[in-house]
């Protein structure tokens, strides 16, 4: 099953300000795991359960990526994009 993926407002901003690099590497997440299996490869940040917010870190190009799954919909939302040094 894949997800289909959405962007909030505030990750829509966030990503506007990501380098090149970060960006590519946010979008091969969008279109990798976290379409394919969003609740496996991230780790819940607040709350639990499925509804629960979860991040996943990429170390190599880094940024971390807060997202939301929500099964009945089928549907991944970023809901904030971080970039750190």
């Amino acid at each position: 099953m894949t997800y289909r993926v959405v962007y909030s407002a505030k990750a829509k901003r966030d990503m506007a300000g990501l380098t090149a690099q970060r960006r590519q590497a946010v979008l091969q997440a969008e279109r990798g795991p976290l379409a394919q299996r969003p609740l496996q490869v991230g780790k819940e940040f607040e709350g639990s359960g499925p509804g629960a917010l979860r991040r996943l870190a990429l170390a190599d190009a880094g940024v971390s990526i807060g997202y939301r799954v929500y099964t009945d919909r089928v549907e991944v939302e970023l809901v904030w994009l971080l970039g750190w040094p």
